[in-house]
């Protein structure tokens, strides 16, 4: 094997280049996992356009082969195909011996490494490193972003007969749309005011109503009874002016300076026992779930990947994301 790699760096604002770098040495409890496909996510443009002040590697929707184990690793061996999960939880700390491993991430992770996902390797920690079957490595890398659409509508306690809102079409808005579906919720709206692709998936993956604005008087019930919301935070004011009696929202979200602050009115809030609930899939649990959705068939991941493109062509990756984003779907990277 190569002593070096091809690895994907990046610096704010959108500066990509590809280097040939050394690949990484094995460590005891670690394994070199040779990446097959890696999924690029709207954290990775956080990165690009402001949070990458030097040269850092990305990308971490990964799916690969172990190429080489350190000592201390059993769950998987040379051969394996598996996924990575993005943080995990350390099993000793207060919060996982209370059976809360959904608030601990304190186990070893492979952020903030030389070179991440958007690479031909990466080592990974035993904890990271989930083994999966019959599925493309394409379709395997969604697992992270599934996860994360998954934890959304887990804290958005979706009920049989829920009418729902969807409220962001970007991956983990599309993604969460059949996870509702398969929820039991007995309306889903989603809000996109500029058709294309992302209207189409959302209709193919269950949506009954696509909006353009919303109102009260568009809703069956006069409102909805959860909100899922991918979308700017400026957004949950918006869906609480539409939320049933005792409606939860619950939202992920990144947002910078001014626009990562809202206000809304705390009466209304209060007198409507809305509830306003943050999910931050950090531990990245639930694989095992997301990968039997995959392999099962319940969620086609196939439909949400609009682009394929090599490492070397990340910059345009990149590019097409931030310019042309009514065009895309979900764009993996394949090393």
């Amino acid at each position: 094997m190569s002593k070096t790699m091809q690895a994907a760096f990046v610096k704010a604002p959108f500066e990509v280049e590809c280097r040939e770098v050394p690949i990484p040495t094995v460590k005891e409890g670690w394994a070199l996992v040779k990446v097959k496909a890696c999924g690029v996510c709207g954290t990775d443009m956080h990165i690009a356009r402001s949070e990458a002040t030097q040269w850092q590697g990305f990308g971490h929707e990964v799916a690969g082969i172990i190429a080489e184990v350190g000592p201390g690793v059993k769950n998987v061996k040379e051969g394996d195909t598996v996924v990575l999960e993005s943080s995990s939880y350390c099993g000793v700390c207060d919060q996982c011996r209370n059976g809360r491993v959904d608030l601990c991430n304190k186990a070893p992770n492979f952020w903030r490494k030389d070179s991440m996902g958007f690479a031909d390797y990466i080592l990974a920690p035993k904890e990271c490193l989930v083994p999966f079957n019959n599925l493309s490595f394409e379709v395997a890398c969604l697992a992270e972003p599934l996860g994360v659409a998954l934890d959304m509508t887990y804290t958005a306690d979706i009920a049989l007969g829920n009418d729902v809102l969807v409220l962001g079409l970007g991956p983990i808005g599309l993604m969460s749309i059949p996870l509702a579906r398969l929820k039991g919720a007995g309306r889903i709206y989603a809000v996109n005011r500029s058709g294309g692709k992302r209207t189409e998936l959302a209709r193919a993956y269950g949506a009954d109503e696509i909006l353009s604005s919303m109102d009260a008087a568009v809703f069956r019930k006069g409102g909805v009874d959860r909100a899922l919301v991918s979308a700017p935070p400026s957004t949950i004011t918006q869906a609480m002016k539409v939320m049933n009696y005792g409606g939860i929202i619950a939202f992920i979200g990144i947002e910078y300076g001014p626009g990562a602050t809202i206000s809304f009115d705390a009466n209304d809030f209060h007198f409507k026992k809305t509830q306003l609930r943050a999910s931050h899939a950090s531990p990245a649990i639930y694989y095992p779930t997301v990968l039997q959705l995959l392999q099962d068939g319940h969620f086609d991941g196939e439909a949400i990947i609009s682009h394929v493109m090599p490492l070397d062509q990340i910059g345009e990756a990149i590019r097409i994301m931030r310019d042309s984003r009514e065009d895309v779907l979900k764009i993996v990277i394949t090393p």
